[in-house]
């Protein structure tokens, strides 16, 4: 096994372009060496979910799983998803493994992007057991095999009589929130609680967008005394250089650009905005464009923030 460290992980996120806030890297790794599972919080844009990917990148580099399974939760979800069940074949039914059976049985990590969208007592079922570290025996055989299936721990003595999968010591679960969510919270038990350490991802520093927006579409920049309006995340921030890029090459003017830029990318952000805000917004990026641009981002702020300027 290689040593898994921060500054591996540091190192990835810069090659792919990301830049996280000081201690983030180092937060990740110490939780996972102290054997915890992870969710990271924060706002949208933060690089969340490239996170939980580099993290379980770096992880296979060292040998400490196979690699990953990415998914993302959703409201659907139930036990059938997440653990298993009895799916109609030819042969009869047979045991079908969910996300969780399977990842732990190819000795990948599962990545579980906006965990907050699940239902957790209809979701989870016995991983809460397994999770909260102990074995659990579930209801269904696995094809050829006469005994039921057990989730076990590592480390733990399996139920008799049982088909074993065993969860290695090194598995692990690393989840994305979008905010955090204390409802949610309060959804968990205790005992599951403390098998995850809950990392927040917040926006880098100013001269970390800086950097990432160095490049033909660095008018972009122009923009960033919005995020005194919202947490914005470099995520949208890089996007909007892509396609600013792409735009420019048209010859299409700066002033163009950037209203285009900001109806697609930044708007739909400050949505419930009053009356007041939503003029400082306008005057903010009406500085930057020419009068035919300042006119329809006066038209567009008002009409989809539902709000009257006073300019």
């Amino acid at each position: 096994m290689r040593p898994f460290t921060a500054e591996q992980l540091s190192r990835a996120a810069i090659d792919a372009g990301m830049y996280f806030p000081d201690y983030v890297c180092d937060q990740m790794v110490a939780a996972i060496d102290a054997g915890k599972h992870v969710i990271l919080t924060g706002p949208p844009g933060t690089g969340k979910t490239t996170l939980a990917y580099l993290t379980a990148e770096v992880a296979q580099k060292s040998m400490l799983c196979t690699g990953y399974l990415p998914t993302t939760a959703t409201t659907e979800w139930t036990t059938f998803e997440t653990i298993g069940g009895l799916q109609p074949t030819a042969e009869g039914l047979i045991f079908r493994a969910g996300l969780f059976v399977e990842a732990i049985e190819t000795g990948r990590w599962l990545v579980i992007d906006e965990l907050n969208r699940s239902n957790f007592d209809r979701a989870f079922g016995q991983l809460f057991t397994v999770l909260s570290g102990s074995a659990v025996v579930l209801p269904f055989k696995r094809l050829g095999k006469t005994r039921p299936i057990s989730l076990v721990p590592a480390g733990l003595e399996p139920p008799e009589n049982t088909d074993v999968i065993r969860l290695p010591a090194a598995w692990r679960i690393v989840a994305t929130m979008n905010v955090f969510d204390k409802n949610l919270l309060f959804e968990m038990s205790y005992a599951l609680m403390r098998r995850f350490a809950f990392i927040e991802v917040g926006t880098p520093s100013d001269e970390s967008y800086e950097k990432l927006l160095a490049g033909p579409g660095s008018i972009v920049s122009h923009l960033l005394a919005l995020r005194n309006f919202s947490d914005l995340g470099p995520a949208i921030y890089i996007d909007a250089a892509k396609y600013a890029e792409r735009r420019l090459q048209d010859g299409v003017s700066e002033s163009r650009v950037l209203y285009e830029v900001f109806y697609a990318y930044f708007l739909p952000q400050f949505e419930g905005m009053d009356d007041s805000k939503a003029t400082s917004l306008y005057r903010t990026v009406a500085q930057h464009m020419d009068p035919p641009e300042r006119s329809e981002a006066q038209r567009t702020i008002a009409e989809i923030l539902g709000v009257e300027l006073v300019v």
